[in-house]
């Protein structure tokens, strides 16, 4: 009795099924390798100092960027010895931060000629870190106040009707929440909390955990006003001394007052602090050692925006854009900052 022969399975099918096996193989990953590495919680995508000042500057290992007011305040990168200049996203920009590979900013309302400003664009978005990427658009609001911190980007949007809120949003997935229906200042992050007060809370120094959205007393003595954290110090602008420059040690909550002047407005960057005076006779910018020592006037004048650099600081006149002005940030002379934009 002769055996039954084996059926042959189609060469050209197996072909197939090999080519559809390895197109799903390459798929998969070029999806692995593409995937944005997953941001850290502790990452901070600029100094609390900087975005109280609207974060016009913000540095990395490798690049300055800045909002350059030279060019409709259009977002520029440089290299840190100030070469290399070149726009990297043809729109407005304000609170500028960077993690990883990419820039996240504010785009502001911009005007007609501007690309992305055509049709009222404007909100929080990215771009990565040369501006090829193009635009990306994470949400679209009127913005007070953006911050990266750990995996997320925490904004203030402005409703005609509510006022100010606070909302997160992933930024890979644009996924967004709202955190509190209050006006809660989120520039000074802190184990995985934020350093804050609003007119709520009596502006006393308190935190607020946005895995909670409750507000918790920090200190109940002190009423502040733009703080900044560095060095295991919080430095603020007391409220009940007529915004004098304080500092709180937060291992003892101990207090120390830095300025015997009112301020406007003040950055810290190390041991530096920079400071406008305000004064009907005597303006300036100044600049004195976080200890209250070596204090020197930098510039006389009204100024706003402080954004400090390991290596400069820069400010602006007040309610101009233009022009920028910088100084040493370990101190010296002010200069006029006019960055050379190179060839494309």
């Amino acid at each position: 009795m002769m055996s039954k022969s084996k059926k042959k399975f189609p060469f050209g099918i197996i072909i197939f099924v090999l080519i559809v096996i390895c197109i799903i193989a390459v798929i998969i990953v070029s999806s692995i390798l593409n995937k944005p590495a997953p941001i850290p919680d502790d990452a901070v995508g600029n100094t609390s100092g900087n975005i109280n000042n609207r974060g016009l500057f913000c540095e990395t290992d490798d690049y300055i960027f800045f909002s350059n007011s030279y060019d409709a305040r259009k977002l520029y990168r440089m290299d840190k010895d100030g070469s290399n200049v070149k726009c990297i996203a043809d729109v407005p920009v304000e609170f500028i931060n960077v993690y990883g590979d990419n820039v996240y900013f504010y785009q502001t309302p911009g005007a007609d000629n501007q690309v992305f400003g055509l049709g009222g664009l404007y909100g929080v978005c990215s771009t990565n870190l040369d501006g090829t990427s193009g635009m990306n658009n994470i949400d679209k609001a009127i913005v007070n106040s953006l911050i990266l911190y750990g995996p997320n980007l925490y904004y203030q949007p402005y409703d005609k009707e509510q006022g100010l809120s606070l909302y997160k949003a992933d930024p890979y997935t644009k996924e967004k929440v709202k955190l509190s229906d209050k006006r809660v200042f989120v520039s000074t992050p802190l184990n995985g909390k934020f350093l804050t007060y609003n007119e709520d809370i009596g502006y006393f120094l308190s935190a607020f955990n946005p895995e909670s959205g409750q507000m918790e007393l920090v200190d109940q003595e002190a009423r502040v006003y733009n703080v900044i954290y560095e060095g295991g110090y919080v430095y603020y602008m007391n409220i009940d001394d007529s915004y004098k420059i304080y500092r709180m040690n937060l291992s003892n909550y101990e207090k120390e007052k830095i300025t015997d002047c009112t301020v406007d407005l003040f950055n810290v960057y190390g041991d530096n602090i920079f400071y406008q005076r305000n004064s009907e006779e005597n303006p300036a910018i100044v600049h004195i050692k976080t200890d209250g020592s070596n204090e020197r006037e930098v510039m006389e004048g009204n100024f706003t925006n402080i954004n400090c650099t390991s290596s400069y600081t820069y400010f602006y006149g007040f309610g101009e854009t233009s022009p920028i002005y910088r100084v040493p940030t370990s101190g010296g002379d002010a200069e006029v900052f006019e960055p050379e934009v190179s060839a494309k």
